[in-house]
This record gives structure tokens, C-alpha cells and sequence, in this order.
């Protein structure tokens, strides 16, 4: 995919190199048996698509600033009416005001998935979106090498129009043009003690508050807690598990309690072999401000033959369930394996194979 090596300028030869910049270019071709995701009607396509994309940065030890930008074209050969565009920019500059105080400005302009459970990379379940945030952080280290971070921050959230099931006064309303534009504020303490060199336990608490637009019923505010311990290890074994709970408060005056229990662990092996398995099980809030409850396992396993050949297989079963709108219970299933192999430093070619399908009540199947 790379167009070319990095590019960076320094002040002189030899000094530190502060900018850095890299273009890159990715292509896929997809061929998909059910591009409107339908139980009936299977309308088989080939796409074409495209990303162009260019990487900068600019660092001092006293500020850093990056843009990582892209543009993805995604045409299907069948309905050239149905191509679609999505720009992709994730940029932030960040600088240290006091010692342990900082501030990052950022801006995420990035395509969302409009609804849960359906694949994340296909254009009908793409929406555009930009998200701009303000936060400042304030870290200190306490004795005993132990670690304490506040941070406070303030967003806006904008997205394109798109059909959505959202509460209305007297039920639930289908709405064709619904914006989730909200404003939204936050604020956290995390507090780290370490156990070792290796491993470390983490308490969290986070106070967020979300105000649409629209009417949604999706204004809420929440506050929440998570406990959790992660461990490195030299064998390379990584390991992450939390668990937390909070309430959130809708602005209709309901309550609903919140809860986040996570684990994953990362395995590598000799002979080029890695391993990967996740889960989570939360209560969360999709782009329209509708609540689910998910609860998601994922396993990989991947193999390298050379430094540049790797195989990998990826799976995942995820059980969806919808009480806000229109109460739904969805059994959600995929596979992937994937053949990556580097013709060079600068070029890298992937085959791959996917497979979803959905079990449950949610009218959309697999692709």
C-alpha cells in the first residue's frame, strides 16, 4: 500500500527530526453476494475501491501536532449510482502548558456505523460524521510510583442525515432525516498503582453529560466507575480485564444502570505465532442515542511463514438486545481469514474472505 518511505525534515544533519511525512495508497476490489444486506432479495455486486491517503507530523519536546487524512471511494460496477464517498481525518495538536498539564485540541472526521451489529466497513451502514474536542489533562505521579490523571473536555458531534427509529412524545417515530448532532461534556479522575514491573491496577470515574439537537431522548447524563488490572509479561503474554458500573440519567426521566465487564489477552508465541481473544458484555448508546445491551466475544489467531507472509483467522459472536425503540433480540455471527503478503517495503497485497450472518430479529442478513 505504501506510494513511498517517509519523508522527514530535521533542523540539521544529525539533529532530531521534527516533521515526518508519509503517503500512502490502498485498493480493494469486493466482490459480495448480498450488497443491500437483505434475508430475500441477495443482490450480488463487484467494487472497486479506493484510499488515498497522506500522514503528517511536526514534534518538540513542548508541543506535537499531527493530520492523518484519507478519502475513500467505493463504487460498486453494478449501480454506479450507488457509489459513495467518505472522507476520513483524524487530526490533534497538543501542548504542555505547566509541568503535568496539557491541552489537545482535536477534530475526527470519520465515517460511523449508523446501526449495531451489522459490519462496520459496509457503505449502507456508513454515516459521515466530525467530532471536535477540546480537553485538558493533568497528570501527576504519587509515591510508591503510583499515578493519578484528571482530565476534563468538551465536544461537538455532527453527522449527515440518516433514517432512524428515535423516541419521540407519545412513542416512537421513523424518522428519514434525523441528525445526531449533540454537544457533550466530560470529565474523569483515573487513579494507577502499580504491582511490580508488570502489572498495574486502574480505578477510573467519569461524569458525562449529552445534549441532541433533535429530539431523540437521547439526552442523558451519566456517571460512572471501572476497576480493572492489566499485566505484561516478558513471555509475551498481555492481559486486560475490567469491570465497572454506572446510571444514566435520560432527560425524559427515566434511569437506566449501566454496566462494562471486559477482558482480553494477547499471546505470542515462537514461530511466528500470535493469539488474540476478547469479550465484553455493556450496556451502550448507538449514534441515535438508542440503548442496547451487547455482549461480544472475538477470537484471532494469526501465523507469519516469513517476515513478509502471514495468515490469519478472525471470529466473532455478538448478542444484540434493543429496549429503547422497538425492542429487538439479534444473534450476530462472522468469520474472516485473510492472506497478507509484502512484495516489498513499500507494497503489500491481502486476500481475504468474510462471512457474517444474523440470527436474530433484525431484518438485514450476511454479506
Amino acid at each position: 500500500h505504501r506510494l513511498a518511505p517517509p519523508e522527514e525534515v530535521g533542523s540539521e544533519e544529525g539533529a532530531e527530526r521534527r516533521f515526518s511525512w508519509r503517503p500512502s495508497l490502498q485498493t480493494r476490489v469486493v466482490l459480495t453476494d448480498n450488497k443491500q444486506l437483505s434475508k430475500q432479495n441477495k443482490d450480488s455486486d463487484l467494487g472497486v475501491w479506493l484510499a488515498p491517503r497522506l500522514e503528517a507530523s511536526y514534534r518538540t519536546p513542548a508541543y506535537q501536532a499531527s493530520v492523518d487524512g484519507s478519502v475513500d471511494l467505493r463504487r460498486y460496477t453494478g449501480n454506479p449510482n450507488e457509489d459513495q464517498v467518505f472522507y476520513r481525518v483524524d487530526a490533534f495538536a497538543e501542548a504542555g502548558l505547566l509541568p503535568g498539564l496539557s491541552l489537545r485540541v482535536a477534530d475526527a472526521l470519520t465515517p460511523q456505523p449508523t446501526y449495531l451489529g451489522l459490519p462496520d466497513d459496509d457503505p449502507l451502514n456508513l454515516t459521515q460524521t466530525n467530532r471536535a474536542s477540546v480537553e485538558a489533562r493533568y497528570w501527576r505521579e504519587l509515591p510508591g510510583s503510583r499515578e493519578i490523571t484528571l482530565g476534563a473536555s468538551g465536544s461537538r458531534f455532527d453527522s449527515e442525515r440518516f433514517t432512524a427509529l428515535v423516541e419521540a412524545p407519545g412513542g416512537v417515530l421513523l424518522d428519514n432525516r434525523f441528525n445526531a448532532d449533540f454537544w457533550e461534556g466530560a470529565g474523569f479522575v483515573e487513579f494507577q498503582n502499580p504491582f511490580g514491573d508488570h502489572h498495574a491496577a486502574y480505578l477510573r470515574g467519569t461524569v458525562r453529560d449529552r445534549s441532541f439537537d433533535d429530539a431523540s431522548g437521547g439526552d442523558h447524563l451519566e456517571v460512572s466507575g471501572l476497576l480493572g488490572f492489566r499485566t505484561h509479561l516478558e513471555q509475551g503474554v498481555e492481559f486486560d480485564a475490567a469491570g465497572g458500573y454506572g446510571l444514566l440519567d435520560f432527560s425524559g426521566g427515566s434511569n437506566e444502570s449501566t454496566y462494562l465487564a471486559r477482558a482480553s489477552l494477547a499471546v505470542r508465541r515462537p514461530g511466528g505465532w500470535r493469539f488474540e481473544a476478547g469479550f465484553h458484555h455493556q450496556f451502550t448508546i448507538d449514534i441515535a442515542g438508542n440503548d442496547f445491551v451487547d455482549s461480544t466475544g472475538r477470537l484471532a489467531v494469526e501465523k507469519y511463514f516469513t517476515p513478509r507472509t502471514a495468515l490469519s483467522l478472525t471470529g466473532f459472536v455478538s448478542e444484540l438486545d434493543q429496549d429503547s425503540t422497538k425492542p429487538s433480540h439479534d444473534l450476530f455471527g462472522g468469520a474472516e481469514v485473510k492472506l497478507r503478503h509484502a512484495l516489498s517495503r513499500h507494497f503489500q497485497v491481502s486476500l481475504a474472505y468474510t462471512w457474517w450472518k444474523n440470527a436474530g430479529s433484525f431484518q438485514p442478513n450476511d454479506m
